[in-house]
């Protein structure tokens, strides 16, 4: 598992129930335009507003709308470990290719580490370490450390800031050990990460295909012309939010809603924003694999 994994947005209805046919389109979308594998639900997914028994329970729409044709991530990340152990074991029932999951949130290192070791007890496929700012990071000794106690950590998915450099520190350490480091913050250092050892990536899927075809063109050695897409993308990338996300989606025939379970006024997009974001998405309008823009 390596390349594009694009990282479901968690659509709503206007109940705020989760919209189970939207989030199935975006698994049907990911699967149709090009991306490499799936992963659900993590931050992009807004797993910390996700009760149990709707996510296991989406899990298996999930599961049954790809059918075999990428391989899923489940995102298991929760408020304690018994939590994050309740959904590998769920996981491990619906056949989810593999897991990903960060220590939870005010816990330590220590916690972190017991952490994967009792995923490995509950889940017999490949484990994602997902080491990010903000949810007890592991250090790059630490990782390795991880990777030679439980040897069902095949990926690591390192996104500390900032990222190409601790990519490399990583590398350095467990690069023959591991199948794929993948980079994080939606694909904005794509390049440097490459260069400096990851060989994949997991932004939200609202423009998966257009950096599924930058990993294309990298791994052809197009190097140039991968690196001119990423520029065309970048000044969209910077603009990355959860409004944006759905709004994208929506755009692109794959939401039928822009309802948000948690509003934030401040990143709310206002008609300034959407103007903007048109205009960006001139540069890279010809690069969509399938799912033209619609009307704003």
């Amino acid at each position: 598992m390596n390349g594009l994994f694009g990282l479901l947005p968690t659509p709503y209805k206007d109940d705020l129930e989760i919209h189970t046919p939207d989030l199935r389109a975006a698994a049907d979308f990911c699967c149709k335009s090009g991306q490499h594998g799936i992963v659900w639900p993590v931050m992009v997914g807004e797993f910390y507003f996700l009760g149990e028994a709707e996510r296991i329970r989406n899990l298996n729409e999930v599961m049954e709308e790809i059918g075999g044709r990428l391989p899923l991530m489940f995102g298991c990340s929760g408020i304690s470990v018994p939590q994050v152990l309740l959904f590998a074991r769920a996981a491990r029932a619906a056949g989810a290719d593999a897991v990903i999951a960060m220590a939870p949130a005010r816990s330590n290192a220590t916690v972190a580490i017991e952490m994967y070791h009792r995923i490995a007890e509950v889940y017999d496929g490949p484990i994602v370490v997902q080491n990010a700012d903000s949810f007890s990071p592991l250090t790059g000794e630490q990782i390795a450390k991880l990777v030679e106690d439980v040897p069902a950590i095949e990926y690591i998915k390192e996104e500390r800031q900032p990222g190409p450099k601790h990519i490399r520190e990583v590398h350095d350490l467990v690069g023959d050990r591991v199948k794929t480091i993948f980079g994080g913050a939606g694909g904005k250092f794509l390049p440097d990460e490459l260069k400096r050892g990851a060989n994949g990536c997991m932004p939200a899927c609202e423009l998966g295909d257009v950096l599924a075809r930058f990993f294309g063109l990298w791994w052809e050695g197009k190097e140039e012309e991968a690196r001119s897409l990423h520029r065309r993308v970048l000044p969209l990338i910077n603009l990355q939010s959860h409004p944006f996300m759905r709004y994208l989606l929506k755009r692109r025939g794959v939401f039928s809603t822009l309802v948000e379970r948690v509003p934030n006024s401040k990143i709310a997009l206002d008609e300034d924003d959407r103007r903007e974001i048109s205009k960006l998405l001139e540069a890279i309008e010809d690069d969509l694999n399938g799912y033209p823009l619609g009307p704003e």
